[in-house]
């Protein structure tokens, strides 16, 4: 072959690594519109499924049947929420919230979603040891990548078999290597999922992690697990090795940092009883029946005056009407016609010092990368949400107005 053909030959092979990278991106850029575009509507009815149920809890002695039915519909919702947040993670339209997680925790949710929804003759075993070490992460989205893991596992062995979750402390001298990928030096926790299924075939192995691949049959897969799973770790500041032997089963590693200064695993959820009431009048402001609903029938619940609006020019017509007996308003960022940013223009021309908190479907619309509520609101609520945060985010926003308002 002679030095041209060679050139050309390494030209055509760079070309064709180019298109499918492009194309790659336009698979990418098409999930973002998707996700971004359906995130609005989804988190709107699950709003409902979630703030509902939360409120029906109430209602409800805690050792009945009722309670136990809307407790699972909550937790049905709260997973529902968390996939769809990871959607969103993954196409980059949402940033993950971290914080101290304990993994003994985010597995244990993993193994309890699994020993319900796996095939019967799979065996789920544990091996955890150092569970006191805490990393700085994502609950939700941890838990859904085991989930990913244990599912693709639990497919591979139609016939039963063993699946074991074991974490262990690993500390890297700064040499090592997972999959030709450099561990920078320190402790990490480690955590394996390991399978005695079919295995992976080694001509394979280096595109299990890429989008959309599949050896599922149409209508089994998406192709999105395991490269929901590699980007969940990396997003984490993790690693991950895939280790496998066909016919004798398959373990995938995850590294992650343990926490330089560990402190105590922040669970919004932690403690349910304290949810604080108020007095005060709430104007809500919602384009869509089901939240705007939802936000007055909580609100009512925990004894405050709710003014519901189905747009922006309704809320102003109302504010207008009673300048001085509005305490709070809380808006939707996406209406049609007036949106929130908007609307909350509008109403301070009328009253500059009203106290307000916007809405959204996606925590992009709500923050910035710093973490601070733009556009002149006092807080951000991030659909959906129950009416524990709700509650709360309520009563910080009214603690902390002017004496003068």
């Amino acid at each position: 072959m002679t030095s041209l053909e060679s050139q050309i030959e390494a030209l055509t092979t760079r070309l064709r690594e180019v298109e499918e990278q492009l194309a790659q991106a336009q698979k990418m850029e098409a999930i973002g519109r998707l996700t971004g575009g359906i995130a609005h509507d989804f988190n709107n009815l699950l709003t409902g499924i979630l703030g509902y149920s939360s409120l029906l809890k109430t209602f409800l002695p805690e050792n009945g049947r009722g309670y136990e039915a809307a407790a699972y519909i909550e937790r049905s919702a709260r997973r529902a929420t968390e996939l769809t947040r990871q959607l969103l993670a993954y196409s980059r339209r949402e940033r993950p919230t971290f914080r101290p997680v304990n993994l003994r925790k985010v597995i244990g949710e993993a193994i309890e979603i699994l020993s319900r929804s796996a095939n019967r003759n799979v065996e789920i075993h544990t091996d955890i040891h150092h569970p006191q070490e805490l990393v700085s992460g994502d609950a939700g989205a941890l838990v859904q990548a085991l989930l990913n893991l244990g599912v693709n596992a639990a497919d591979a062995m139609p016939g039963g078999g063993h699946l074991t979750f074991s974490t262990t402390l690993f500390v890297s001298d700064g040499e090592v290597y997972l999959n030709d990928v450099l561990v920078p030096e320190g402790p990490y926790v480690s955590i394996c999922v390991a399978d005695t299924g079919s295995g992976i075939p080694e001509e394979i192995r280096g595109e299990v992690f890429a989008p959309f691949f599949t050896t599922k049959a149409p209508g089994e897969g998406t192709g999105l697990g395991l490269s929901m799973v590699y980007s969940c770790v990396r997003t984490h500041g993790g690693f991950l090795r895939l280790v496998s032997s066909v016919g004798v089963g398959t373990t995938f590693q995850i590294l992650l940092p343990v926490m330089e200064e560990p402190g105590d695993p922040d669970d919004p959820r932690a403690d349910e009883t304290e949810v604080p009431p108020g007095t005060e009048t709430v104007l809500v402001v919602d384009d869509e029946e089901i939240p705007l609903n939802l936000l007055c029938d909580v609100l009512r619940s925990l004894g405050y005056t709710t003014l519901p609006a189905a747009s922006g020019e309704e809320a102003i017509e109302i504010l207008r009407y009673a300048p001085d007996k509005v305490d709070l308003v809380i808006v939707d960022r996406i209406m049609a016609g007036m949106d929130g940013i908007e609307t909350l223009a509008r109403l301070r021309a009328i009253r500059p010092t009203l106290r307000t908190i916007l809405c959204s479907g996606t925590s992009e619309a709500g923050r910035t990368p710093s973490g601070v509520v733009p556009d002149g609101f006092d807080d951000f609520l991030q659909k959906p949400y129950e009416r524990v945060m709700l509650a709360r985010t309520v009563r910080s926003v009214l603690d902390a107005r002017p004496s003068n308002n």
